[in-house]
């Protein structure tokens, strides 16, 4: 892990400009799986990534398989909202980098129930050809509710 405040000054605004980077990354995962959005999804991986998800749901290498993960989401959940929180980041290299959030997503079932997930994501991060993506992301549940009825009623 690198101190942030050693190098030149160059060196320090681009760790800046990486970790924002990395943060895009995190949430455009999100707002990727939330919208269903599969190109925004897909243009966070490196072709040769790596997305785990233990606990029976697979282990996805590669672009095609990181495509089929999206699959195996949209079977399992109508639609998701998550929260992501408590990222943080540790710069290996200039170019590489490892990351830890934890999740909170609201996740509604095809027959309309309500399940809720607490995750920890365990990523690592590279910038390739000047552009930051996932190397690997591997996901770690803590817990998935059973499904209930909770009215998820719009505002008024």
């Amino acid at each position: 892990m690198t101190n942030e405040n050693q190098g030149s000054l160059e060196e320090r605004i681009d760790r800046i400009e990486s970790r924002t980077a990395v943060a895009e990354l995190v949430a455009g995962y999100c707002e990727g799986v939330d919208r269903q959005d599969l190109d925004r999804f897909m243009g966070l991986w490196h072709e040769d990534a790596s997305y785990l998800i233990p606990g029976g749901r697979g282990d996805f290498h590669g672009t095609d398989g990181i495509r089929a993960s999206q699959e195996v989401i949209a079977k399992a959940w109508k639609e998701t909202y998550h929260w992501t929180t408590n990222h943080t980041v540790a710069f290996e290299t200039r170019d590489r980098a490892t990351g830890r959030s934890d999740a909170f997503a609201i996740c509604t079932h095809h027959s309309g129930e309500i399940s809720l997930v607490g995750a920890t994501y365990n990523d690592v991060y590279e910038r390739r050809d000047g552009v930051w993506k996932f190397a690997s992301r591997t996901v770690n549940r803590w817990f998935v509710s059973a499904a209930t009825d909770i009215p998820l009623l719009p505002p008024f």
